[in-house]
């Protein structure tokens, strides 16, 4: 038996997981590096509204995937554009294990399984979670200075372990080793000023974002052509997400997340809100909310 057929060894039913377990789990999940003032982990979720909603697939090569919110068709974003074919083939299998326990991955309630793959470890597995969020725009650019409001009492680590608060846009002596420091550091990635949403719209402007089971989304609705149910978390003080919305199509497809070094210059990919050296800081801890998720995160690190 080769070592990647052992990897995918039998997956064993454990428990299911409640709307209330769901929801409760969700409400603990972690920033990977948001702080408050005494340097405790912020929760992007501790005040979010769930909702379920179904997406629909894209009617044509020019059109979106569809979020049915309120009786009302909302166009899918997402900030992943990259999909890879060994994550849709171990969601083929979760697929076909569902189907042993009256269970279909796109047809998921407001539920999660919570399942054990020998060779693997402990996953759970949800309906895919969307993110509503309110953009300011400025003839099309997201006005970085009201983004920084939002960032208020908000904090990052350097290598020192110092906490810079960074709803300025701007930090001062950020250490990225123990010696070397930078002293003016831009909070923002310089490419967010070149990405424009249409220049005759100014004010908030309103994106369904696709923050977990990107991979879960496509498969659905790519693959199964189906329809697909979704929690949609809602709420007026969610912290903007890490990575710019982005049309659904076209989609990147590589064989794996290693596939990535024979593309040195790939495209299009994901435009990260923060600068280099803090891009993966709003990235989601779900571990540290109880929930098992199988890991594409690159090892950066992270204070």
């Amino acid at each position: 038996m080769s070592s990647s057929e052992k990897e995918m060894g039998d997956i064993i039913f454990e428990k299911k997981l409640s709307q209330k377990d769901v929801i409760d789990l969700l409400g603990n999940i972690e920033f990977r590096g948001l702080y408050n003032k005494e340097g405790l982990p912020i929760k992007p979720y501790a005040h979010a509204e769930f909702t379920l909603v179904k997406v629909h697939p894209p009617e044509s090569p020019t059109s979106s995937p569809m979020v049915m919110h309120n009786m009302q068709p909302q166009p899918l974003f997402t900030a992943q554009p990259t999909k890879y074919n060994t994550q849709i083939e171990m969601l083929q299998k979760v697929d076909e294990f569902l189907q042993t326990i009256g269970k279909r991955i796109h047809t998921l309630g407001f539920e999660g399984i919570q399942y054990m793959w020998e060779g693997r470890g402990r996953f759970h597995v949800l309906p895919p979670v969307i993110e509503k969020h309110s953009y300011p725009l400025k003839r099309g650019w997201i006005d970085i200075k009201k983004v920084c409001d939002r960032f208020e009492e908000a904090y990052v680590k350097d290598a020192r372990g110092n906490l810079h608060e960074i709803g300025k846009g701007l930090i001062k002596n950020y250490f990225i080793d123990q010696e070397s420091k930078i002293d003016y550091l831009n909070v923002f990635n310089p490419n967010v000023e070149l990405i424009n949403y249409g220049l005759r719209f100014n004010g908030n402007g309103t994106f369904y974002v696709i923050c977990d089971g990107s991979h879960r989304m496509d498969y659905a609705l790519e693959l199964l052509d189906e329809p697909i149910t979704a929690i949609l978390a809602d709420g007026s003080d969610l912290y903007p997400y890490y990575a710019l919305p982005m049309p659904f199509r076209p989609t990147t497809r590589l064989t794996s997340k290693d596939a990535e070094r024979k593309y040195p210059r790939l495209e299009r990919d994901k435009v990260h809100l923060f600068n280099d050296f803090m891009k993966k800081v709003l990235q989601y801890d779900w571990e540290a909310g109880g929930l098992h998720v199988s890991n594409l995160r690159e090892n950066t690190k992270i204070f």
